[in-house]
C-alpha cells in the first residue's frame, strides 16, 4: 500500500474517532439530564400525591369534614408520613372560630405566646 493511502486512512480514522467520541459525549450528556429531571419530577410528584390527603386533615382538624370519634370522644385519623408509612393520631378537640381581627394566644411554661397561622 502506498504510505499517502495509509495517512488517508488514519485521517479518516482519527476524524471518525472525533465524531463519534462527540456523539458518546452528547448521548451521555442527555442520559445524565434525563436522570436529573426524573429525580425533580419524581419529587415533584411526591409533593402533589400528598396534596389530597393534606387537604382532608385539613377539613378533618377544622371541622368541615367528620373524622370517627371513639366513646372518650377523641377523634382519630390515618395519615402516611414523609416515609409513606401509616401513623394514626388521635386528636382531643376543642374549636372555635376565629375572628380576623383577634389575636389567639397559648401558655408555655407559665407565659402567653400569641399563635400563629400554619402556612
Amino acid at each position: 500500500m502506498p504510505p499517502w493511502f495509509e495517512t488517508t486512512l488514519a485521517i479518516i480514522a482519527a476524524i471518525a474517532a472525533v465524531f463519534f467520541f462527540g456523539k458518546y459525549r452528547e448521548a451521555a450528556a442527555a442520559l445524565h439530564e434525563s436522570e436529573r429531571m426524573k429525580r425533580k419530577l419524581s419529587k415533584d410528584l411526591d409533593r402533589y400525591r400528598d396534596v389530597p390527603q393534606l387537604r382532608a386533615l385539613r377539613d378533618g382538624l377544622i371541622g368541615e369534614r367528620n373524622l370517627p370519634v371513639d366513646d372518650e370522644g377523641r377523634e382519630h385519623l390515618l395519615i402516611r408520613d414523609s416515609a409513606r408509612k401509616l401513623v394514626h393520631i388521635t386528636v382531643q378537640r376543642s374549636a372555635a372560630p376565629v375572628a380576623k381581627e383577634d389575636v389567639v394566644h397559648y401558655r408555655v411554661g407559665g407565659e402567653e405566646r400569641p399563635l400563629q397561622e400554619l402556612e
